[in-house]
């Protein structure tokens, strides 16, 4: 003879599917959370932040790839072109990188600029650049163009 279940064991077997997946949804937010603020430099930046992977991007840079790096990418149509309203240009930036986002040297905040250009914008601008070249540029390709961009001086 089969057994039939008593409605109270038959009810908890919703809430115990519930409880589940209410612990699944729990667990996903937590691991969101916890990796939400992975992008280098989100936290406090120090002389230190970026300090490896600059001096491993800017090993046997060549500021002539770099120009061509940032012709392929097209970074030259809202950074060489116009009058700077969209965008701010190219010329000068040298001379000023150090001073951007200090205790950041000239090289780490093109690196930061380069890769994760939303962690800080130039006062007048929106975040309109790219936010993937973290995952389309190599270390070295992010060398060149950090060499490329140390040609534009004031001079």
């Amino acid at each position: 003879m089969t057994e039939k279940p008593s409605p109270a064991r038959a009810a908890g077997k919703p809430v115990l599917l519930g409880i589940v997946l209410l612990a699944a949804a729990a667990f996903v937010l937590v691991f969101i959370a916890m990796n939400s603020n992975s992008t280098p430099g989100a936290g406090e930046i120090n002389a230190e932040t970026y300090a490896e992977e600059v001096a491993a991007a800017l090993k046997d840079a060549d500021s002539e790839i770099g120009g061509d790096l940032v012709y392929e990418l097209e970074c030259n149509l809202c950074h060489l072109r116009g009058d700077g309203s969209q965008s701010p240009l190219f010329y000068g930036l040298a001379d000023i990188a150090s001073q951007r986002r200090p205790p950041l040297s000239a090289e780490q905040y093109l690196y930061e600029a380069t890769l994760y250009p939303g962690l800080h914008l130039v006062e007048g601008y929106s975040d309109a650049m790219p936010n993937d070249y973290d995952e389309r540029l190599t270390g070295p390709q992010v060398g060149h163009i950090i060499a490329y961009l140390l040609t534009f001086t004031d001079e």
